[in-house]
């Protein structure tokens, strides 16, 4: 047995080190090196980390060619582009890569053109002596025969994106024939004399049907419309540009891609005397950032992962998909505001969701000059307002926990039909579950989810797939180390690893972390539990109560687990948070809403996620309402129609937020931020909070969590037994919760 090994030093003389070096200084059998190497076989961790010292002594690197060679089936995809600088190329990769990223051994090898059909050619050749398992391309080629008759794949293997060369028998784009007559309509709207279009070339079937649509549109509503249309390649781009400012200048542009929009911007800042005029765009899936500017949205990201997806689900496979556009952005034009300011106060309580939307509300009041003042409060003082809201009538918008929706429903909203006919139509942007518990009370809609959120583990990947820390687990455990499916299999771990800690020590953490400084918390981390083993609050023709068998087993298992998990005095999980962002924990189970923040920090890379044990997770997160002694209709249905828009609902979860609005689980900057929005794609936003008796009559959970917090410390704490802990309990949540 053998491995082909490279090293790292350079020149003639330097010998290769090879397996007899490293087995050698390490001690052990030439087949051990191997094993270690190729990460097979059952080594000891005395072994593995004796063979990695050996290995970094002698400079070596495992040569990747080689072992790619010696597999014996077609893997990864080669991706031909004509460069990775425009948007809709890169974001084309970058969605393929979204699909492929899971798996490290089907790379996707990246060749460059730059709209060079020889070289095309020679890149073909190059690949006609690799192995692939399939060939996407944006290809400068007039025909599609050359792909055919060099690469050894089945035509359905070879898939064309955005230009459909002659023959092509795969080929997938977005539409550019409805971009261009949108785009064109919304140039008209503004009774332009003259338009001058700045697309790619004409020999490029998207540019050609971009163009056309654009010039029957146009002949078709305003025939005396005069249009200049300049095709530039991308080198030429910045060239041809000055062109549009030599002579009649257009009053408005029609642009194919930002990069030209950067040209343009650049010609009329230096080759004119007067402002760059108005832009209107295609681009990705993010509006324009700067003014004069509007984007037609293409979600360019979403065709790589179509394509991927094809690749990967090749009984499913389409041989000509064009896929719908996102459409025009928020305009951003700017509303003077009134001389009598209009306002609008909300009470929110703090989040990464409230951080976003404080970030996004200067957009609202240049929109509708409309000024939206946030009360922030803890969670405990917003309850006790909502609870004598008669007190702070000065309130418009009410952000309500889900917890406690159903109970202060009624009590403190208006039904979303009576503010205004069209609000109840954005709850079809959410699933029938999410409206049930965020918006639904008694067969009417009160609210809106706002940052409506479920449990979810995460997890230190690169510890899971460290090859030392992997055999030491099953050195000590005499089981493999996998993603935990059960709370036994969850405190295994975390007492695994919470041996092994080494303080400072970012690969030796802790195993897990739990927030006892408030009684709501320990109930959700306690109930997460109970649930999991079968355990409900409601059942069918029974009071409302923890069932007493299964609720001593959720409470005997939680106060073991104290001994293993850092113990956190906080009165809400953001010191949690904190912990594993500074690598201190090596799982976490964690809210998406407060935990999406993470993914800015530099731990994000080595982030794993998965569902929580026993596949059972709490929902969590809150609604807005209009609160019953505002007066402000109006208003608050522009915040709710500016608020739940394609645009700001996206921007939202991409500054830290969470949503759980249909599109933003397909959103390709959501899914490369936060990848964990895949498994929203893959099972929905589903799981549990009984807020609601059997008959669906409302109940106040937060004070029933309360109870239950309260019984979980006084087990803590030792002043009762785990049985009379339960006792006390149920004694309360049938006094005290109108249940």
């Amino acid at each position: 047995m053998s491995a082909v090994l490279a090293s790292k030093h350079q020149g003639k003389d330097v010998k290769m080190p090879t397996i007899k070096d490293i087995a050698r200084i390490a001690g052990v059998s030439h087949g051990t090196v191997s094993n270690v190497l190729n990460g097979r076989g059952n080594v000891s961790v005395e072994k593995i980390e004796a063979v990695q010292r050996a290995a970094r002594e002698v400079g070596y690197q495992l040569n990747a060619q080689a072992q790619s060679l010696r597999a014996s089936k077609s893997q990864g995809v080669a991706l031909i582009l004509p460069d990775i600088n425009a948007e809709q190329y890169f974001q084309l990769y970058r969605g393929l890569h979204q699909v492929w990223q899971p798996s490290l051994s089907e790379p996707i090898d990246l060749y460059l053109t730059n709209d060079l059909p020889n070289l095309e050619l020679e890149i073909l050749q190059t690949l006609a002596a690799k192995s692939y398992q399939a060939v996407v391309s944006v290809s400068c080629l007039n025909d599609s025969q050359p792909y055919y008759d060099l690469l050894r794949l089945s035509p359905e293997n070879v898939l064309f994106a955005y230009r459909q060369p002659v023959g092509a028998v795969c080929y997938f784009s977005l539409d550019y024939v409805t971009a261009g007559e949108e785009i064109a309509r919304r140039a008209l709207a503004q009774q332009p004399g003259h338009i001058g279009v700045f697309c790619e070339r004409l020999e490029f079937s998207h540019s050609a049907s971009f163009t056309q649509a654009i010039q029957e549109t146009c002949r078709e509503l305003s025939p005396h419309t005069k249009l200049t249309i300049l095709p530039a390649h991308a080198s030429e781009a910045n060239t041809v540009a000055f062109d549009f400012f030599r002579g009649a200048i257009p009053e408005l542009f029609i642009v194919q891609d930002s990069e030209k929009t950067r040209a343009l911007t650049q010609a009329a800042w230096f080759g004119s005397s007067q402002s760059c005029p108005p832009i209107l765009q295609l681009s990705d899936n993010l509006p324009a950032s700067f003014d004069r500017v509007t984007s037609y949205q293409m979600d360019y990201g979403r065709l790589g992962t179509t394509i991927a997806s094809s690749i990967r689900l090749p009984k499913s496979k389409q041989k000509h998909r064009i896929l719908t556009n996102c459409g025009f952005s928020l305009n951003g034009q700017y509303v003077p505001p009134s001389e009598t300011e209009a306002t609008l106060n909300m009470l929110i309580l703090p989040s990464p969701s409230t951080d976003a939307l404080k970030k996004l509300l200067p957009h609202f009041y240049r929109q509708t000059g409309i000024k939206v003042n946030l009360a922030v409060y803890p969670y405990d003082e917003v309850f006790e307002i909502l609870s004598h809201l008669h007190l702070h009538p000065y309130y418009d918008l009410l952000r309500i926990d889900m917890a406690c929706f159903p109970w202060f429903a009624e009590k403190a909203l208006l039904p979303l039909e009576s503010v205004s006919s069209e609000l109840p139509l954005l709850l079809e942007n959410f699933s029938e579950q999410i409206q049930q518990h965020f918006s639904m009370v008694n067969g009417t809609a009160w609210a809106i989810p706002f940052d409506a959120s479920m449990q979810l583990l995460f997890y230190r990947r690169d510890l899971f797939e460290d090859a030392t820390i992997k055999r030491m687990f099953y050195e000590a455990t005499g089981k493999e180390l996998t993603l935990p499916e059960s709370f036994a299999q969850f405190d295994e771990i975390a007492a695994f690893f919470s041996q092994l800690h080494q303080p400072e020590n970012r690969q030796r953490p802790m195993g897990t972390a739990v927030t006892l400084g408030s009684s709501g918390l320990i109930a959700t981390e306690y109930l997460l539990r109970y649930y999991a083993i079968g355990g409900r609050l409601v059942r069918e023709g029974e009071p409302v109560q923890l069932e007493p068998s299964l609720a001593a087993t959720a409470l005997e298992q939680y106060l073991q687990q104290l001994s293993i998990a850092v113990n956190l005095p906080g009165e809400w999980w953001s010191d949690a948070v904190k912990q594993f962002e500074r690598g201190n924990l090596a799982m976490l189970i964690m809210y998406l809403n407060l935990f999406n923040d993470v993914a800015h920090t530099a731990i994000a890379p080595t982030i794993g996620y998965a569902p929580v044990p026993g596949q059972l997770p709490q929902l969590g997160g809150g609604s807005i309402g209009m609160s019953r002694y505002s007066k402000k209709k109006k208003q608050v249905e522009q915040f709710f129609h500016w608020l739940y828009s394609d645009e700001i609902a996206r921007h939202l979860v991409l500054l830290g937020g969470n949503s759980a609005w249909s599109g933003i689980c397909h959103d390709q900057n959501v899914l490369n931020l936060y990848p964990w929005f895949n498994l929203l794609n893959e099972k929905g936003m589903t799981g549990i909070r009984e807020s609601e008796g059997s008959k669906g009559e409302p109940f106040n959970l937060r004070q029933a969590e309360i109870i239950i917090g309260q019984g979980v410390t006084n087990a803590i704490n030792g002043i009762m037994d785990v049985t009379q802990a339960v006792e006390y309990i149920n004694a309360r949540i049938r006094n005290e919760t109108g249940a």
